[in-house]
């Protein structure tokens, strides 16, 4: 089992000690993975906080890899904003 942790429980993890025995489990039993969206959201206020120590271990973590299909997700946006416009969801539209 893998588990993605969200930055919004990272940055609560790190500031607040939120969740931390649920997450020092994880991290102990070396079931977190990351990806380059949540690191880009960690690293560059770690960078600028100047806790490089952070910054190796984020880096360490097991990543996936992502494969995001920009033009389908602008589609989808497209007739999610159209859908919108004429009161209706694509969602609902078989």
């Amino acid at each position: 089992m893998q588990v993605l942790v969200d930055s919004s429980i990272w940055i609560d993890y790190f500031r607040t000690g939120e969740s931390s025995s649920h997450l020092d489990i994880l991290i102990d039993e070396n079931l977190i993975v990351t990806n380059d969206i949540i690191r880009a959201e960690l690293i560059p206020f770690m960078k600028i906080k100047k806790q490089y120590k952070l910054i190796e271990l984020i880096e360490v973590i097991r990543k996936n890899r992502l494969t995001i299909n920009w033009k389908e997700i602008i589609h989808f946006q497209t007739q999610c904003l159209a859908f919108e416009l004429k009161g209706s969801s694509p969602l609902l539209t078989f």
